[in-house]
């Protein structure tokens, strides 16, 4: 048995007793929104991590209104579990277009699509199998006539015999820079703390940094998300009980310390809530960046607005009954999107007026299984586009006896209010 069904059949075994009286209630509790049904893709797995990870972005949408989307294909014997999918009629068929060599059943990675002259290039990095624990950073060219995607030569971002690496999340700043934050585990005392990797622009070369964020402790409870800033480049990362903002300008050495607050306290230890080190974060046109985080089951948002420098408080938009695992955050046909999971469904927030007020206006649901069932939707992972016409792609993991499956959801967005003139 493969580790990602033994998480698999753990999650159904814990909750099967309980399953219908909680799709019962998430069903309830999203009635108020519009209920959209999915569809069921060809796509399989046998790993947990079949699609959304922590922080990390694995959906994206091409101009050409194709839909593409990494995912873990569970232990597979040729040694390339992250595989990419593309779809061209809107979520009906699926097509595997390549695979990231090295990568096993807990390998994730994360990717931003560039737009490069008239076409577009998806920059990725991953993590390798744990036997090596690698950062890998690649680019692959797409092709919207031919429907084709063309790998570039793989660079090695992090190798090192000290730690090894997981979890990459990678943003570029202003000058076209690198920066690549990673989960570093030392490989004697298995403490983990999180690492920085940077390549400058125009270069092929990749550089450790000094820094650390967070750790070093004995604690998988380490998330590091860098952001767009005006001017450097920003970073969002999670230690521990506490979430922490910093940031550089352009003009500093590659070493020098990041300016550093801490922005959120008093999320739960690993043991009692796994999912509160679960984020997602966009920036929108101005450089604006709008976060949804999880704290004890609950459903967080906080805005940090370029022009001031500032973050806002934090704004519950849930209660904890919905026991929140994964959110999603989406910019969308000019409005702010959050999905999170509604115990065993999943429910959509739409902002029309940047992050001010948000409206419960989908539930994302699916029928019952019948007693006995080995279908099983708890803690259910969802993953998105961060950028998307209306509909919005999105997917919801499950499990199927031995397997993980995808559900495919189309989320309209919601129109903004006409602007009444007199």
């Amino acid at each position: 048995m493969t580790i990602g069904i033994a998480h698999s059949v753990a999650r159904w075994t814990l909750h099967c007793l309980a399953s219908a009286l909680l799709i019962v209630v998430a069903q309830n509790v999203t009635a108020q929104a519009v209920s959209i049904y999915p569809t069921v893709t060809s796509i399989t797995s046998t790993a947990d991590r079949m699609i959304s990870y922590r922080n990390q972005q694995h959906s994206w949408q091409t101009s050409d209104g194709a839909i593409h989307l990494m995912v873990n294909r569970g232990s597979v014997p040729t040694g390339d579990s992250l595989a990419l999918f593309s779809s061209f009629d809107n979520g009906v068929t699926w097509f595997q277009e390549f695979t990231l060599p090295d990568t096993d059943a807990f390998s994730t990675s994360d990717g931003w699509l560039a737009t490069v002259g008239t076409g577009s290039s998806l920059l990725i990095a991953y993590a390798t199998s744990q036997a090596t624990g690698n950062i890998m950073y690649v680019a692959a060219a797409y092709n919207g006539s031919g429907q084709t995607w063309t790998l570039a030569a793989l660079q090695t971002a992090v190798s090192t015999a000290t730690f090894s690496g997981s979890n990459p999340a990678f943003a570029l700043d202003s000058l076209g820079n690198v920066w690549c934050g990673f989960t570093a585990q030392d490989r004697t005392t298995l403490t983990y703390q999180e690492m920085l990797a940077y390549r400058p622009a125009k270069s092929l070369t990749w550089y450790l940094t000094s820094l650390v964020f967070g750790g070093p402790d004995a604690y998988v409870q380490h998330s590091l998300r860098p952001v767009p800033y005006t001017g450097g480049i920003g970073m969002i990362y999670q230690s521990g009980a506490s979430m922490y903002w910093a940031h550089r300008l352009n003009g500093a050495t590659m070493n020098s310390p990041w300016d550093t607050t801490q922005m959120y306290t008093g999320l739960p230890p690993y043991s009692q809530d796994p999912y509160n080190s679960h984020y997602s974060v966009i920036a929108d046109g101005q450089n604006n960046l709008h976060l949804a985080f999880i704290a004890n089951q609950q459903l967080l948002y906080m805005r940090y607005i370029s022009s001031t420098g500032l973050w806002g408080s934090v704004r519950p938009l849930t209660t904890s009954a919905i026991n929140a695992a994964y959110p999603q955050t989406v910019l969308a046909a000019g409005n702010l999107v959050i999905m999170v999971n509604n115990l065993q469904s999943a429910e959509v927030l739409q902002s029309t007026d940047n992050g001010n007020t948000f409206t419960l206006t989908q539930g994302l649901l699916h029928t019952p299984p019948p007693p006995g069932s080995a279908l099983y939707y708890g803690n259910p992972r969802l993953e998105a586009p961060g950028r998307s016409t209306s509909p919005i792609p999105v997917f919801q993991q499950f499990v199927n006896g031995p397997i993980e499956q995808l559900m495919y959801f189309q989320v309209p967005v919601i129109p903004k209010a006409p602007v009444v003139t007199k």
